[in-house]
C-alpha cells in the first residue's frame, strides 16, 4: 500500500529551487502544491566591489556556499571581462555538489568540493586542510549568508566579503494557502531554508494562526534552529541537508507510520 498516495505537501522554497522538489515528488501519488516565500535576485556591486572583481587575479582562493551565490558571480565576470578565460588559475573552494556543478557545467573544475552541506563544517576544512594560512580570499555570499565563514577565517587569512546576490521575501498573501493552513487542509509543509520559514511563519502570525501547531519538515539543522525559536518542533529534520536527503527521509517517514 501506498502510504504517501494522496498526501498533501507544501513547499515554500523559490521557484528557480523548486524543479528538483517536483521531479523528485512526480509519480508519486503526492499532491504538491508552491507557495514560494521567497526570492533571489542580483545584487548591486559598488565601485569598490567592482574594482576587486576587476583585479580578482590578486585572490588565491574564491569561495562559494550556493549554487546563487555561482550563478551570478559567473554573470559578473561576463559583464567584465567577457570571458571566464580570468578563472583559469584561481583556486574554487564550494560547499556541496550542486554548487560544484554549476562550475563544471561550463568546463571548470572546483578545486575544493566539500561533501557537507553544513557552513560551519565547510569552514573548519578550509582552516584546517585547504587554504593556506595568510592567502587572500575572496567569499562570494548571499545577503543573509550568516557569518559562520567570516568568524573561522578572520585569524587564518586575508579575506573580503561580496554578497552576489539579495534574498527577498515574495510579496505575496496567500490566501489559498492560508486557508489550507487554518483548516489542516494538508500533511506536511517543506522548508529548505531559514528564510522560506522565517517569512513563512511571519505571514501565518499575520493572519492570527498559531505557527506552532504546523506539521513541516526541514532541509537540516540550520533551519530545524530557526524553526525551533518559533516553537515548531519539525517532524523531520534531513541528515543529507538537500532534496534527495530529504525526500528519501520523507519516504521512510511515511513507511514508518
Amino acid at each position: 500500500m501506498n502510504k504517501i498516495n494522496n498526501k498533501i505537501f507544501i513547499s515554500t522554497q523559490p521557484n528557480n529551487s523548486y524543479y528538483e522538489l517536483e521531479s523528485s515528488l512526480k509519480n508519486t501519488g503526492v499532491l504538491l502544491y508552491h507557495y514560494p516565500m521567497i526570492e533571489v535576485e542580483e545584487s548591486s556591486f559598488t565601485t569598490q566591489e567592482t574594482d576587486l572583481i576587476n583585479n580578482i587575479t590578486n585572490y588565491n582562493w574564491l569561495v562559494f556556499t550556493s549554487k546563487n551565490g555561482v550563478i551570478y558571480f559567473l554573470k559578473k565576470i561576463n559583464q567584465i571581462f567577457k570571458s571566464l578565460q580570468i578563472l583559469e588559475n584561481i583556486k574554487i573552494a564550494v560547499i556541496g555538489q550542486k554548487t560544484a556543478n554549476e562550475f563544471t557545467k561550463i568546463g571548470i573544475t572546483p578545486t575544493y568540493i566539500s561533501k557537507s552541506n553544513l557552513a560551519e563544517k565547510f569552514a573548519n576544512e578550509l582552516v584546517e586542510s585547504v587554504i593556506k594560512k595568510d592567502s587572500n580570499v575572496l567569499l562570494l555570499l548571499g545577503n543573509i549568508a550568516n557569518t559562520t565563514l567570516e568568524n573561522k577565517l578572520k585569524n587564518h587569512c586575508n579575506y573580503i566579503r561580496i554578497n552576489c546576490y539579495n534574498t527577498i521575501p515574495v510579496k505575496n498573501e496567500y490566501p489559498e494557502l492560508i486557508r489550507k493552513v487554518n483548516k489542516n487542509e494538508y500533511d506536511l509543509i517543506i522548508f529548505t531554508s531559514s528564510s522560506c520559514f522565517v517569512n513563512f511563519a511571519q505571514l501565518l502570525i499575520k493572519n492570527k494562526i498559531n505557527v506552532s501547531n504546523i506539521k513541516a519538515v526541514s532541509i537540516g539543522k540550520p533551519t530545524s534552529k530557526t524553526m525551533k525559536e518559533y516553537e515548531v518542533e519539525p517532524l523531520i529534520t534531513a541528515q543529507q541537508s538537500n532534496i534527495e536527503g530529504l525526500v528519501k527521509e520523507i519516504f521512510q517517514y511515511y513507511k514508518l507510520k
